[in-house]
């Protein structure tokens, strides 16, 4: 049998414009709206991506921004 490509999911806040950290495979959105990322390997320097409502962006993760994120705490996902 196959083995899934991600076994859980994180809610991600963005709460009163809180960064939240982790590591994560990709990110999953309800709505659409902007992320602001720091994507594995950077070098500190943040990536804004435009999601459209149930996406999946495939990327590796390694910190969120509160601000500069549009899509709400409940509405997005950091997957792994």
């Amino acid at each position: 049998m196959a083995q899934p490509m991600y076994n859980e999911a994180d809610i991600i806040s963005t709460l009163n414009g809180t960064d939240t950290t982790g590591r994560w495979k990709a990110l999953w959105a309800q709505t659409a709206g902007n992320v602001k990322v720091d994507m594995a390997g950077s070098t500190g320097q943040a990536v804004t991506f435009a999601m459209t409502a149930s996406q999946l962006l495939p990327i590796k993760v390694m910190k969120i921004y509160g601000t500069g994120s549009s899509i709400t705490t409940g509405n997005l996902y950091g997957l792994n």
